[in-house]
């Protein structure tokens, strides 16, 4: 199956117990979700899917909901329900992303924000409306017994958006974050704080399972999550001494992605999500309160994005 670009290439998960199965999370891209739901449904060989979690809110980890089982339920963070009301509908996003396609010829901010709003879709193929939301919530923790396996539940943001949720399967070994690891592509923070996401990177370690299914990229293991904890460090020292000195977040993005300390993370894809993850700690740092990420406050966002992208570009 051929995937869509941009950012909704995301992982997906399935549970199979004795009698039930469960699915984490669904694409965006509507061929790819029916291609998803389809595969699920053979390999749970005519076990009934009854379960199903959204990690979080953005688009990308449920828009596809409406592929799921009528009769399953499907679970979130009290949090991430909420944020997913006040979503950008993906009628809206879809539509911005083909008028991307003329504003990028443009010059200046308008032209880096469509060029880069196009890489963000990536020619997904989007649902029109508001797709199904969540009908269970939880604040902290759930457990819920899938065919007569365990799966634990925990809230660990607000950090990369208000509700991030880890699902923990103690009999498998297996850990599924959702977008609290992005392996081989830079993260980017929506909300924070970002000493929420730190401890949350120390709480999946702590659990020592022998594998970890991140939101985006390849399952990964210790190693590479000590990574990720180390990029945020970075950020942390690196981003508030530009903050204190009174340094823009673009022009601050540009220094530290030429900085030595940069070196361990060069590898990793989008590198100009840096100037998106400045400006959210920039208003954190400043006393101001976490934003919800409005289609505008994305949309200033992705045209610094994508000006810092062309940059390096040259």
């Amino acid at each position: 199956m051929d995937l869509p670009g941009g950012w909704g290439q995301t992982n997906t998960g399935l549970v199979v117990g004795d009698d039930a199965a469960m699915v984490i999370d669904t694409a965006w891209d509507r061929p790819r979700a029916r291609a998803l739901a389809e595969a699920a449904a053979e390999l749970t060989a005519g076990v009934p899917i009854t379960e199903a979690v959204n990690t979080h809110s953005d688009g990308d980890h449920w828009w596809g909901n409406g592929t799921l089982p009528a009769a399953a339920r499907i679970t979130t963070s009290v949090a991430s329900l909420e944020a997913m009301t006040d979503e950008t509908p993906p009628g809206a996003v879809a539509r911005f992303s083909a008028l991307g396609a003329v504003a990028g010829v443009l010059p200046g901010p308008a032209g880096s924000l469509g060029r880069y709003m196009r890489q963000v879709t990536g020619g997904a193929d989007l649902p029109r409306r508001l797709p199904r939301l969540p009908d269970h919530t939880f604040e902290t923790t759930e457990t819920i017994t899938v065919g007569g396996r365990d799966t634990h539940l925990r809230t660990l943001g607000p950090a990369h958006t208000p509700g991030d949720l880890i699902i923990h399967l103690p009999d498998a070994g297996v850990v599924f974050s959702g977008d609290l690891l992005f392996i081989g592509s830079t993260p980017i923070i929506w909300h924070g704080p970002l000493g929420n996401w730190t401890d949350a990177l120390d709480h999946m370690i702590g659990l020592d399972a022998e594998t970890y299914v991140p939101g985006h990229g390849p399952i990964c293991g210790r190693t590479e999550i000590e990574l990720l904890r180390d990029y945020w460090q970075w950020v942390e020292e690196a981003g508030r001494a530009h903050f204190v000195d009174g340094t823009p977040p673009l022009r601050a993005a540009r220094e530290m992605l030429r900085s030595a300390e940069f070196t361990p993370f060069s590898q990793w894809g989008s590198s100009e999500r840096i100037v998106v993850n400045l400006g959210t700690l920039y208003r954190l740092w400043d006393g101001r309160q976490p934003a919800p990420p409005t289609f505008a406050r994305r949309a200033r966002a992705f045209a610094d994005a994508g000006t810092l992208q062309r940059e390096l570009a040259r």
